[in-house]
């Protein structure tokens, strides 16, 4: 294991480093890449195609799409015409490829391997018999990190798949959403003040939240509000209508990510609705969210079946909403809509760790030592260093920054102060009883809101279909400290000093909970944490998912609906018509106020 270099090898590297950020990027990026790989094939990149799709068709191998994404990337460095391929699940259309000819991928991929790639045959991707369920309280096997980054073949090969899916019907795209021109006055709303500048915010929120609470980079002259007549401040905040933002999210006309939909639903249509927060929404610049692909594979299932419907799903997802939050995005936009099923996942919000955890007073949370962990552009900390600053706004600075980082970080998790995970007495961890379960991770107020979801769901004729939260975090977790850099500062920095066994203890002690709710109330399951493979390529930190791991967790979703959706349409119960015609939505409106923040 790379242990951390010494103090004079650490001041020669970021010397190193400085210098190179003074040199052209061009002209450096050419030295760094003079033995440039060369291409036997340019291919560009066209509707449904994935790298293991094109890599079989050039190279004859399924597997050997590592060698096309090292030759592209190495071509990028000194043709920009060529992309840097970030992840191997993201390829975009239009891109061009650099395809090496078959004896010098195979020395790649042994290069990058140590040992020359098998050949994927149509009878290793069927997945194993005997697979069977695992128990969600039983120990893990942990993550292995291998250099070859998981792909979706390894899910494929790997997964237990329903009788009721097609496992070919994962490979499929949905179809991208129309992009509209980003607003000038928002590009320079969120150059200045940040994006949140460029959202709607609840009328009913005071002064003091936009000035006090660190939401905006700088407190901006005007925020702008939307009506909430249910006089609650939940949801704090919409985005925009028909935008798309500086983020690169596009919203419909009701502000939800995604295309347009019409406000009665139509005739012969299943109208599923997807609620949570930042995972539900998905990573802005994302090109897909998992409700996204979700509506896809339902469309594809409904045809194979021969079944006279549609399905629409509604992405009413958005970043740090609380169960309070949702209980009133359900309510008060989704319900209007005449949904038949929701969906909900969430379970970082308003996971106070610090319930259940005690280390030492001395310590505070969040702020570990300086120069333990590594640090991140959007979380303020004391022992940011010019070269963090300087990463900020190079690309290059960054590249560099991860090589020392490599020197001094081996990918385990760093020393942690003594503490104590701690239930009150009477808790039983490992079958906790609902009524005692109070404030521990704030589950007695998330159980509050997910029986008034239960009953507004109810009053309407819609069902729920609710998700175990899935954390990426293990006792002797070891990761890549450059390829999973986000992981290791997610889960050493924001939630210092919290050791992995205990994150590990609380997230498991969160969906034990979730399920006896479940259980108690008729509500079905879906087993998102334990099913989830443990592959930290899937992650982009302990609870967002890379594109890969997104659609993966919609799949998931999508094949425990199978059997409800499957039931209720052989029975007639779905679909079901609108129970009355609305000319508008009764609380989203077009027409926002404007509210002067500066005393002006």
């Amino acid at each position: 294991m790379t242990q951390p270099i010494k103090r004079k090898t650490r001041q020669s590297l970021i010397g190193l480093a400085i210098l190179l950020c003074l040199i052209p990027l061009e002209t450096t990026l050419a030295e760094l890449h003079a033995q440039t790989i060369n291409c036997n094939d340019l291919y560009v990149v066209q509707a449904s195609d994935w790298l293991s799709k094109i890599s079989d068709k050039f190279l004859g191998d399924l597997r050997a799409f590592p060698a096309i994404v090292i030759a592209t990337n190495q071509q990028h460095a000194v043709d920009p015409t060529f992309p840097d391929i970030v992840s191997p699940d993201w390829i975009e259309i239009g891109w061009k490829l650099c395809i090496p000819d078959t004896q010098t991928a195979q020395a790649l991929l042994v290069q990058t391997n140590g040992e020359a790639a098998s050949v994927t045959t149509a009878s290793n991707l069927i997945p194993p018999d005997d697979t069977a369920a695992r128990d969600p309280s039983a120990d893990v096997d942990l993550p292995e990190v291998s250099v070859a980054a998981f792909t979706l073949d390894d899910f494929v090969a790997e997964h237990q798949f329903s009788p009721l899916a097609v496992p070919g019907w994962i490979y499929v795209d949905p179809e991208k959403t129309q992009k509209f021109e980003v607003l000038p006055a928002h590009q320079a709303a969120r150059d200045k003040f940040g994006y949140r500048a460029n959202y709607l915010w609840n009328e009913h929120l005071q002064d003091s939240y936009f000035t006090t609470t660190g939401i905006f980079d700088a407190i901006p002259d005007t925020v702008y509000l939307f009506e909430s007549p249910w006089d609650n401040v939940l949801p704090k905040y919409r985005y925009p209508p028909n935008v798309t933002l500086p983020t690169g999210l596009t919203t419909n006309q009701y502000g939800w990510r995604g295309k347009p939909i019409d406000l009665n639903k139509p005739p012969k249509v299943i109208r599923i609705a997807a609620v949570g927060a930042s995972t539900t929404v998905g990573v802005h610049i994302f090109p897909y969210s998992y409700p996204e692909h979700l509506e896809t594979w339902l469309n594809l299932w409904a045809e194979h079946n021969g079944y006279d419907v549609r399905f629409e799903v509604i992405n009413a997802g958005r970043e740090g909403l609380s169960s309070g939050d949702i209980l009133h995005v359900l309510r008060y936009e989704v319900l209007p809509m005449e949904v038949d099923y929701v969906l909900y996942y969430e379970g970082a919000n308003q996971f106070n760790i610090r319930s259940v955890v005690s280390y030492p007073d001395d310590i505070t949370f969040g702020r570990p030592p300086p120069g333990l962990v590594p640090n991140f552009g959007n979380i303020d900390s004391e022992d940011k260093g010019f070269l963090d600053t300087l990463a900020e706004h190079s690309a290059l600075a960054g590249r560099v920054r991860s090589f020392i980082e490599a020197f001094q970080l081996t990918g385990e998790e760093p020393p942690k102060p003594e503490q104590t995970f701690g239930l009150p007495a009477g808790v039983d961890e490992l079958n906790p009883d609902l009524a005692t379960v109070g404030s521990l991770l704030d589950l007695e107020r998330v159980l509050r809101d997910l029986n008034r979801i239960k009953a507004d769901l109810e009053a309407n004729e819609a069902k729920l279909l609710i998700g175990t939260f899935d954390w990426f975090v293990y006792d002797g977790l070891i990761l890549d400290p450059q390829r999973h850099r986000n992981i290791y500062g997610h889960l050493n920095r924001v939630y210092w000093p919290i050791s992995y066994a205990n994150m590990r203890r609380a997230a498991d002690f969160q969906n034990r909970v979730i399920r006896k709710w479940a259980a108690a109330n008729g509500v079905p399951l879906a087993e998102v944490a334990d099913q989830m493979p443990r592959q930290p390529d899937l992650y982009d930190d302990a609870i967002h998912n890379k594109p890969l791991g997104g659609r993966i967790r919609g799949w998931l979703f999508f094949e425990s609906l199978l059997p409800l959706l499957k039931a209720d349409i052989e029975s007639g119960a779905l679909p079901r018509p609108d129970r009355e015609y609305i000319e508008q939505h009764p609380y989203i409106k077009p027409e926002y106020q404007i509210k002067n923040l500066s005393g002006n």
